[in-house]
């Protein structure tokens, strides 16, 4: 009989272990909005001072020392396009390479072509988000004009504080489990712990790595600068005129015109001539049949007076 009840009472824990969970991470949302005590250095969802080694569940971005976030401190994603004309493409994007870096930014992708005798390149720069408003002024020195200008943020400190709450409830069930696991006496009750843990564990690091990232892209802005060179007029109107291109054009145009002159006359050797010729022929028969019978056949009364006339 205690065989028998012990995988019940294990049963019962996993049960409550799961409802424990599930509770508590319905519960997150709600605990995530209120806002975290005003206390010196940064606070965990429960209120208590945070251990400064978990970082909320993530550890990829710089955040304070000892813990995820402070009170005081938004979270604000930064991005935008700028969009420059320069005289010089080589050495405008060198520029703008040094001006970055010199910010602690670097470059994340690069791309450089020409066209119409133009030179264009599009540079993503990845920036940190307290000289975001020093390398825009700086960049847009750079360009001999700027041509466009597009910029906005995104506040994410409310989305960053939901999942930081539920990385530590997701963590208390995962350790509430974990005891539950190490007083399992059978097999099917440590499978049905192990497939509890492993959902935890999964929701666990997805939920990092979305906090990650959203630590990444605020502490990161993001800009894509597009540089272009100047076009003068003459290169404009010069580079739309290409002398092989005319001598080309005449030829395929003199081709057409020769095509179009033995295609009528295909046409008329073909259709034309047999349908003519013999239309012809009887033409002309008729013409000397009619020629033969005048002369054979004077008109009556060409010779006398008209008729009803009287003599003079």
């Amino acid at each position: 009989m205690n065989a028998l009840r012990r995988p019940t009472r294990m049963g019962a824990y996993v049960a409550l272990a799961v409802l424990a969970f599930g509770s508590i991470a319905a519960c997150s949302g709600s605990a995530a909005t209120a806002a975290p005590p005003a206390a010196a250095g940064p606070v965990d969802d429960s209120g208590k001072p945070a251990d400064g080694t978990s970082n909320g569940g993530s550890g990829g971005t710089p955040q304070e020392p000892t813990g995820s976030f402070a009170a005081d401190q938004a979270m604000i994603v930064y991005s935008g396009t700028l969009d420059l004309e320069v005289n010089d493409l080589r050495a405008a994007v060198d520029q703008a390479d040094q001006l970055v870096a010199g910010l602690g930014g670097h470059v994340a992708s690069s791309d450089t072509t020409t066209k119409d005798d133009a030179d264009y390149a599009t540079v993503t720069y990845r920036i940190p988000a307290e000289n975001w408003d020093e390398a825009l002024a700086g960049l847009r020195a750079v360009g001999a004009k700027v041509l466009n200008e597009t910029t906005k943020s995104e506040d994410v400190t409310g989305q960053v504080v939901d999942l930081d709450a539920r990385i530590a409830n997701a963590k208390a069930s995962e350790t509430a489990l974990q005891g539950i696991m190490d007083r399992a006496t059978s097999i099917q009750d440590v499978l049905d712990v192990q497939r509890e843990l492993t959902s935890v564990r999964g929701d666990i690091e997805s939920m990092t790595a979305q906090r990650d990232q959203l630590a990444n892209r605020a502490t990161l802005a993001t800009l894509a600068v597009s540089f272009e060179t100047a076009v003068t007029q003459t290169q404009a109107v010069s580079g739309s005129w290409d002398l092989g291109q005319q001598i080309d054009d005449a030829l395929s145009t003199l081709v057409r015109v020769g095509q179009g002159l033995v295609t009528m006359g295909v046409w008329i050797l073909i259709v034309v001539v047999p349908i003519a010729v013999p239309v012809l022929v009887v033409l002309a028969l008729a013409v000397w049949l009619r020629r033969r019978w005048l002369r054979t056949h004077p008109r009556a009364g060409i010779s006398g007076p008209p008729v009803g006339s009287s003599p003079m």
